[in-house]
């Protein structure tokens, strides 16, 4: 018995994984606990769910990173309802990618995955866009 429920928990995982693949599949996980909240920072604003998920800008070179703190880094796939895209293993992308707005606009939620953390899967709020439009203007 103890060895079936094993096998089935063990079978169960590359399912896990492959979630944030598809944003439909990914309305079936449960939001992450937690609160957007933005704040304006020297070098641009900087978007926080949590302590679990930072979009942050970087006005002199117009770039964004996308990380989640206390996770080492490794490469991330961001999926909205409209793109889903891995990102380098700093995170850090133009400020003007397309990607951008798709989180901000995405419907619902936006899924994170990559390295040793799960699949986190964040309400869509106006924060994050706030953030990205520091960045570009």
């Amino acid at each position: 018995m103890i060895r079936l429920l094993l096998l089935s928990i063990a079978a169960a995982a590359p399912a896990t994984a492959q979630v944030a693949s598809s944003f439909d599949a990914g309305k079936a996980l449960p939001l992450a606990p937690g609160q957007w909240s933005y704040v304006a920072t020297p070098t641009g604003g900087e978007a926080r769910f949590g302590a679990l998920l930072s979009l942050r800008c970087d006005r002199a070179t117009r770039t964004m990173t996308i990380s989640r703190p206390g996770s080492p880094a490794a490469t991330q796939t961001i999926v909205t309802d409209t793109q889903s895209r891995a990102l380098p293993p700093n995170g850090r992308i133009s400020a003007f990618d397309p990607l951008l707005d798709a989180v901000a606009f995405s419907r619902g939620r936006i899924l994170v995955s990559g390295g040793s953390a799960g699949v986190l899967a964040v309400p869509s709020w106006p924060e994050a866009g706030r953030a990205i439009e520091d960045c570009r203007n």
